[in-house]
């Protein structure tokens, strides 16, 4: 469990740099900037295709389309709506769909497991999610006083709070769907599995890519073909795919191989914890007395649902061997 919650923890480390990269190319639209990410984890997946090569055998032509859907939907579609929440809503609002992503994942995968008869207990799970939220809540306090600044009219804000609630949905689906295949399948590679995603959705974010920069005109054309900063823009395109979207996807499916859903969903927290530190850091800001005070509760909360999470885990694993040893001696 350890290893699976430092797996989670270096994700959200590595996936809080993707709020910071905008603003390291501000010349460019961010939908753009999101899709080049897509790209480039493409392009660095592919020479892992050849030396992952044994490992990928393994995978049925159902896997690979799985593969193609998880990604497609749970990346990025994701970043996209919440891109455009970010741009007719504001910054604000999309923390605050980002808030409560951990505690959805939580509810709907405790949801499927009392379909298989191994739920946890709404009355222990509850306690560390309510403090996960209200500490999500108070960090970003001083936030949500401004929810409608970015919002350039009323229709324009609901619009916004629309494309924030498929991007809440988007991302729970794919934390679950992504965590479950993982978990039933414990022989496959998790390192193959990245490689695998970051590959099949890359001809359609290529194509998406072009049609966004040039006919939608999206991206200024006017210095360059590639705008105004293409050297740069690479450069940040390359650290969003290598850092952003192949290392950190193996960390969160290494970690996906090894905790369960509803555990393993709550860890995106390290995300916004990571890309409010990192801002603030690139911005030379400290932190507000609310920014402190909510992400001290939501830590503890955390902390208490992994607590509660590896007590269920140690009496399942007793109920097991007890199993295991009744078995044994009706044998005998």
């Amino acid at each position: 469990m350890l290893l699976g919650v430092l797996l989670g923890v270096a994700a959200g480390a590595f996936w809080g740099l993707l709020y910071i990269a905008p603003l390291m190319v501000p010349d460019y639209n961010p939908v753009l900037v999101a899709l080049s990410r897509y790209i480039a984890f493409g392009i660095v997946s592919l020479p892992f295709m050849y030396f992952l090569r044994k490992d990928l055998k393994r995978f049925t032509k159902a896997d690979i389309i799985e593969s193609f859907k998880l990604p497609l939907f749970g990346n990025v579609l994701f970043y996209i709506t919440m891109a455009i929440c970010i741009r007719m809503a504001g910054a604000p609002l999309a923390g605050m769909f980002m808030a409560i992503i951990p505690v959805m994942v939580a509810i709907a995968s405790n949801f499927r497991y009392q379909k298989e008869g191994r739920a946890l207990s709404w009355g222990v799970i509850t306690p560390p999610l309510v403090v996960i939220f209200f500490g999500m809540v108070i960090a970003n306090w001083s936030e949500f006083q401004y929810m409608t600044a970015g919002a350039e009219s009323p229709l324009d804000f609901w619009i916004g709070v629309a494309f924030g609630i498929v991007a809440a949905i988007l991302w729970t689906w794919f934390s679950i769907m992504n965590g479950e295949w993982l978990l039933a399948h414990p022989s496959h590679n998790s390192a193959a599995w990245t490689a695998l995603q970051g590959v099949t959705v890359l001809p359609v974010v290529t194509v998406a890519w072009a049609v966004v920069a040039w006919p939608m005109g999206y991206l200024d054309t006017t210095e360059g073909l590639f705008g105004p900063e293409p050297i740069n823009f690479l450069w940040v395109a390359l650290m969003l795919g290598f850092v952003c979207s192949w290392v950190a996807m193996l960390c969160w499916n290494g970690m996906s191989q090894r905790l369960p859903s509803a555990l393993g969903g709550q860890l995106i927290v390290f995300e916004s914890i990571s890309s409010v530190i990192y801002a603030m850091m690139f911005r030379g800001e400290m932190p507000t007395v609310t920014l402190v005070i909510g992400y001290t509760i939501l830590l503890i909360g955390v902390m208490g649902s992994l607590y509660v999470f590896r007590q269920y885990t140690e009496r399942m694993a007793k109920q097991s061997r007890k199993a295991e040893l009744a078995a044994a001696r009706q044998k005998k």
